[in-house]
């Protein structure tokens, strides 16, 4: 989702598109976690939700390496997050229910980083 902008290698890189969030002092960098039916999910930004609730609400899947293609990042099919994701949490009647879910959780982080 942080597309790398000034280097090659994302682990290397100072400047993201869109950006990362900053830290929050005395506690670091915000992480975002969604459970559901136990699963989990782990994000690094309001962005990643977002990204996450575009993929995952679309009846059929887009392929990862498209995906992958899409951010001008193909380094093998298994470099986005979606080809990680297990089958349970794939199928469409478990991402109808994750999509509002996720939807609701996105809305209240926003309302919190709004209050802050």
């Amino acid at each position: 989702m942080h597309k790398n902008i000034d280097c090659d290698y994302w682990s290397e890189a100072n400047v993201f598109e869109p950006p990362f969030p900053n830290p929050i002092p005395g506690e670091g960098f915000p992480t975002f976690h969604i459970e559901l039916d136990d699963f989990e999910f782990c994000f690094a930004s309001l962005d990643e939700i977002s990204h996450c609730i575009e993929v995952l609400s679309q009846k059929l899947l887009p392929r990862s390496i498209d995906l992958s293609r899409q951010r001008g990042t193909v380094k093998g099919p298994n470099t986005h997050w979606l080809s990680r994701l297990p089958a349970s949490v794939k199928s469409w009647k478990y991402r109808e229910k994750a999509v509002k879910y996720m939807q609701n959780a996105l809305q209240k982080f926003q309302q919190e980083i709004e209050n802050r």
